[in-house]
């Protein structure tokens, strides 16, 4: 395998486990909140933006 490949297989790895993260950060999220948590408390366990949180937070309610 030449190094480009090499690379390009890891930052592969790596884009994968960012998204992986991300998902998980947003069930977290939704769990949180349906089970009642504040909006910065869940923002700030998770990492994910406040406008995100009460984005979700909207589409649970609806």
């Amino acid at each position: 395998m030449t190094q480009i490949e090499q690379w390009l297989r890891e930052e592969g790895h790596k884009e994968g486990r960012r998204e992986g993260e991300t998902e998980k950060a947003y069930e977290v999220a939704r769990t949180a909140l349906l089970k009642g948590a504040d909006v910065e408390f869940v923002a700030e366990i998770t990492g994910l933006p406040l406008g995100i949180i009460q984005k979700l937070k909207a589409e649970l309610l609806s």
